[in-house]
């Protein structure tokens, strides 16, 4: 008798566990890895293309020997990446990025210049330079000085039809001189396709 009504009592609790598991909530949202493609992917720039083009360009201007070899840390003004895509980007987001990995990568290696000219920094600049308020950055004058411009484009191609869509990629990324003397280039490229549209904002 007593090993039944232990068994009853074992059951019980079983399925009362079960029940207490099922019915436990689930969180509403949950963090993702923003290196990884997520759940609600789509075919436009998301975080893990921002972040391995920003990886890219800045592994490889470290490495760069005007760089790497230098006597004295050059002086590079980032200048505000341009969207030339039909995709909607946030370019404030991959200007900031990629000043970012910069830093991580460069450091003792390169400086930055913190000048936030927004769409018109290079008409700006080429006033700065007239007037004299800049020079190049072998000459060792005050804050406004610079050794290299980065610059960064983004462009794109769209194919859709009833069946989904496709997208390319292509980050332009550019290094100049002073004297507008091209340094460095690099390109990060990537296509996407698929059926589902996702809104991006």
């Amino acid at each position: 008798m007593n090993a039944r009504i232990f068994s009853l009592l074992t059951a019980s609790i079983a399925v009362l566990f079960l029940a207490g598991c099922a019915s436990a909530p689930q969180p509403a949202v949950k963090y993702v890895d923003p290196t990884a493609q997520g759940p609600l992917a789509g075919t436009g720039i998301e975080s893990q293309d921002i972040g391995a083009a920003a990886q890219q360009a800045a592994q490889s201007i470290v490495n760069l020997p005007q760089i790497a070899a230098a006597q004295q840390p050059p002086i590079i003004l980032i200048t505000p990446v341009v969207n030339r895509s039909t995709a909607p980007v946030d370019t404030d987001l991959y200007t900031v990025k990629l000043r970012g990995v910069l830093m991580q990568h460069g450091a003792g290696k390169v400086r930055f210049l913190a000048r936030e000219e927004g769409t018109e920094v290079n008409l700006r600049e080429q006033e700065l330079r007239a007037s004299g308020e800049v020079v190049s950055g072998n000459q060792q004058r005050a804050a406004g000085t610079y050794d290299y411009i980065l610059t960064a484009e983004v462009r794109g191609l769209s194919v859709a039809s009833g069946k989904g869509q496709s997208e390319y990629f292509l980050v332009a990324f550019k290094l100049v001189d002073f004297n507008d003397m091209l340094l460095w280039e690099n390109q990060y490229e990537f296509k996407k396709a698929g059926r589902v549209n996702r809104v991006y904002r």
